[in-house]
């Protein structure tokens, strides 16, 4: 499933991998009540999320992806699986991982640090939560490009 909005500014795409759908609307609703994603791409479970990931083009200027908000228990391949896959990837291994999960095991808690995740978001998900983890992460949002970023990166046809 994908939502579409618009901002201004460069181009906002996010995947939500959850297998909740309270979750899922949830986040949906969140995302759009803010205006926070251009693109939103969600998968129910891991296999489908790690073969969109390992298929995606190179960046653009204007649109890339900008963060992963991940569930840890995921029919298929779990969280946690699916993170060491995602920081195995060039293409991706640098977006920040947000977890929302109801887990308390302390083992995954150390494997989400370890692997470099952005925030760790406890379930249930609430508004506040969820706003916390995307305004206070400034590299959850892209840079602001100038026409200088956006000469430097274009390709000569």
């Amino acid at each position: 499933m994908d939502i579409s909005s618009s901002h201004p500014g460069p181009a906002i795409s996010v995947v939500v991998v959850e297998d909740n759908e309270d979750d899922r609307d949830l986040l949906v609703r969140q995302l759009r009540r803010r205006n926070l994603a251009d693109h939103v791409r969600f998968f129910s479970d891991g296999k489908e999320a790690l073969k969109f990931l390992s298929e995606l083009p190179p960046p653009a200027p204007f649109i890339d992806l900008t963060a992963i908000f991940l569930d840890l228990k995921l029919p298929g391949l779990n969280g946690i699986k699916l993170l060491r896959e995602i920081r195995r990837m060039p293409r991706v291994q640098n977006i920040p991982v947000i977890i929302m999960t109801a887990s308390l095991d302390p083992k995954d808690f150390e494997a989400c640090l370890e692997l470099k995740v952005a925030a760790f978001i406890p379930k249930p998900v609430t508004f506040d939560l969820f706003t916390a983890a995307l305004t206070h992460l400034p590299y959850v949002l892209p840079p602001v490009y100038n026409k200088t970023t956006v000469q430097a990166t274009a390709r000569p046809d």
